[in-house]
């Protein structure tokens, strides 16, 4: 009766009570000996290596995903890092290079006066007149520290001007440059005097009164010379830039380069009689 019954169903269920019989069947075996089926398990288990491995390739992938991520995020925090600490290394290395330079500039102003002529009296350039049109700055030097009206005041390199006013802290220097202020000069290689006078820019003076039979050479140095006294004798104002013949005039067109440095002209040194006079009256602004 059963197996008329089994006959007739369809032939994937008659496979599939075969397999459930069988393994049923196996089972009971295996229980009651595991020992029988032991090289049966070890040959499945080493065919299903393979397809254990591959069903952990998606974690191994997100793992791995993950662990990338990670390490280009720490990788961009620390070249951060880093930026940050050469970016501060650069600045302090600037301040460094500020200092020696201008440890150097002061070591240089203060080897170039005459220290059994005059007093020296160290300042710094704090701000530029309010007229722009002048060639005016102001030093925080006054006369609370021996500033007087007509002081020469020079840098490392030259003459930069004169006083023309003094309050109890604070000074205005009148800039050679400026096309109001002239100084009395002489031609180093050949003794010829001259004038030098301002042209209201910072890199350029005009020689002035030089005939064109003068011996004028570009690269000549033009020094103070004193006449006047208004400005000590011997220091440097410039040098002959530029000569040329006009054909209206019987003078040359000769254009000086300061020796001094009128743009960045931080620290000044103010040229004081040893024996200072108690006069503090304004000069004329020429």
């Amino acid at each position: 009766m059963i197996p008329s019954i089994f006959a007739r169903q369809p032939l994937s269920l008659r496979k599939t009570a075969i397999v459930l019989i069988a393994a049923l069947v196996l089972m009971w075996f295996d229980s009651k000996n595991a020992g029988w089926f032991d090289p049966v398990r070890n040959t499945s288990h080493a065919a299903m290596q393979p397809i254990y491995e591959l069903s952990l390739l998606p974690s191994y992938a997100m793992h791995w995903a993950s662990d990338s991520v990670q390490s280009k995020e720490v990788l961009r925090r620390e070249n951060v890092r880093l930026k940050s600490q050469l970016i501060h290394a650069q600045a302090k290395l600037q301040q460094q290079d500020y200092i020696l330079a201008q440890n150097a500039r002061l070591q240089g102003i203060l080897s170039t006066t005459r220290p059994e002529q005059f007093d020296l009296n160290l300042a710094q350039v704090i701000g530029t007149d309010t007229n722009l049109l002048r060639q005016i700055v102001v030093i925080n030097k006054g006369s609370q520290d021996g500033v007087r009206v007509g002081q020469t005041v020079i840098d490392e390199d030259g003459i930069l001007g004169q006083i023309i006013n003094v309050y109890p802290n604070t000074s205005r220097l009148l800039l050679i440059t400026d096309e109001q202020q002239s100084v009395a000069v002489t031609i180093k290689r050949t003794g010829q005097r001259a004038i030098v006078t301002g042209q209201n820019i910072p890199t350029s003076l005009s020689l002035e009164y030089v005939f064109k039979t003068s011996d004028v050479r570009v690269g000549d140095e033009l020094v103070s010379s004193g006449l006047g006294g208004r400005i000590p004798a011997g220091y440097r104002v410039g040098r002959i830039a530029n000569v040329k013949d006009t054909h209206a005039e019987n003078f040359r067109d000769i254009t000086v380069t300061p020796a001094a440095n009128f743009i960045d002209n931080a620290y000044v040194l103010v040229l004081q009689d040893k024996l200072v006079g108690e006069d503090n009256t304004t000069i004329n602004e020429r």
